[in-house]
């Protein structure tokens, strides 16, 4: 692989110029050998109210690992989309094993709402459960996060509506349905807003779909994007690239 056509400063991956792909542009599902085949619940969680030097904004955002890691990856999500949801049991658990828990990434999870009618809305209760959590018991959000995309079909969008997602939020240990049903009544607008931040950060890195990422060296200010749900060795050869460019 040629590292100069798939890293490339943040100013030309957000002006859409060069080919900046690890491993493709075609969203695909892959099993690998020794799959655990298990939600990753992460041991470190932090907030943060800046923008990063690629532009994208923490604040309200869940955030795994250490706030000075090396390398950040952008992971635009939707909870309607089964490669998502093949990534959060495929890969997600590796990655967080062997980049987050060591220090070396911070993944911070963004919205990209492009799956059915429900995707919006689902967001939203995300960013409220986050919100009323993130201070005080922060991995109750991974348990809700985990349980929303079990609930998830193996086909169609109808069992997505507020019915389920009230369900998994009464479930969910250390959360309080109140609080977010207070956060999605009164500052749902504004989340929102944040939510649309997200997805036209997204466009303007060139993605168009779920999942996306960018990974993002941010001592270097250099960029990488992957699309699709790919296996852990494929990040992980992307992640080095861009942790030692």
């Amino acid at each position: 692989m040629d590292e100069g056509s798939n890293i490339t400063r943040r100013r030309a991956l957000l002006a859409g110029g060069g080919t900046l792909l690890f491993g493709g542009g075609v969203a695909y599902a892959a099993s690998r050998s020794g799959s655990n085949e298990q939600a990753y619940v992460p041991s470190n969680f932090h907030t943060s109210e800046e923008t990063t030097g690629f532009g994208v904004e923490l604040a309200g955002r869940p955030i795994v690992g250490e706030p000075d890691a090396p390398v950040d990856v952008y992971y635009w999500t939707d909870y309607l989309c089964p490669f998502c949801k093949e990534f959060e049991r495929e890969t997600l658990p590796d990655i967080g094993t062997d980049y987050v828990e060591t220090g070396d990434v911070r993944v911070v999870f963004l919205s990209y709402p492009n799956i059915g009618e429900y995707s919006l809305p689902a967001a939203v209760w995300s960013r409220c459960v986050w919100d009323q959590v993130a201070e005080t018991q922060p991995a109750a959000y991974w348990h809700w996060h985990e349980s929303a995309f079990d609930a998830q079909s193996e086909s169609g969008h109808d069992w997505a509506d507020e019915e389920t997602f009230a369900g998994i939020t009464e479930e969910t240990e250390n959360v309080e349905r109140s609080a977010v049903d207070d956060c999605r009544e009164n500052r749902g607008d504004a989340v929102q807003e944040s939510i649309d931040v997200d997805l036209q950060t997204g466009r303007s890195a060139g993605l168009q779909g779920t999942p996306g990422f960018v990974l993002y060296n941010r001592e270097a200010d250099v960029a990488g994007k992957m699309v699709g749900a790919h296996p852990y060795e494929n990040f992980a050869n992307a992640i080095d690239q861009i942790r030692d460019a």
